[in-house]
């Protein structure tokens, strides 16, 4: 269980805990630990690192608390990173170029989530980014349906998943082919 404690008992969470997010406040500390990790990464790694100007409908859903930072990796096929820090507070954060995650992924009571422990999971996947441990996909399915895969790894994490893509979107992603895997390279670091 998470801060609260909440004792759902077996029935689990009632309807109103969906709906109620309690000191959403307390998801401020993920702005300034990631603003933190993304000025060590562009230290470390030949990166580019700017305020972000582009469109991006994904990560510009919510309400923006500051410009979006870009990771721009040196060289061929390394993964970028883009972090919009929304108002809620929180993250929506773009890895390579169609994965997107959201931090905390709800903030609702039912779902109980602390800013720590959103923390840690975004370092695991940003530590699976610049490692070249990231693999994602994009393809048309027989059945004239689109699917968009990820899969993150290391020594200490490993996860993957798929969700489906409206078919015109995927297109548009694929630029008229049929299918597309990335298996971004490891950042390079300075010096």
């Amino acid at each position: 269980m998470g801060r609260f404690n909440w004792d759902w008992s077996a029935g689990g969470p009632p309807d109103e805990a969906y709906s109620r997010v309690t000191e959403p406040e307390r998801f401020q500390p993920l702005h300034d630990w990631t603003l933190e990790l993304l000025a060590r990464l562009a230290a470390e790694f030949e990166v580019e690192a700017a305020e972000w100007d582009g469109r991006d409908t994904e990560l510009e859903r919510s309400t923006l608390a500051r410009p979006l930072v870009k990771l721009t990796p040196g060289g061929e096929n390394r993964a970028p990173i883009i972090v919009a820090f929304t108002t809620f507070p929180g993250l929506t954060v773009r890895l390579g170029r169609w994965h997107v995650e959201w931090f905390p992924d709800c903030g609702c009571d039912a779902c109980d989530e602390m800013p720590k422990e959103n923390f840690d999971h975004l370092r695991k996947l940003v530590d699976c980014v610049v490692a070249g441990g990231f693999r994602e996909a994009v393809y048309l399915t027989p059945d004239g349906n689109a699917r968009r895969e990820r899969e993150f790894w290391s020594s200490e994490h490993f996860s993957s998943g798929s969700s489906s893509v409206r078919r015109p979107e995927a297109v548009a992603m694929l630029g008229g082919g049929s299918g597309l895997t990335i298996d971004w390279m490891p950042w390079r670091r300075r010096g």
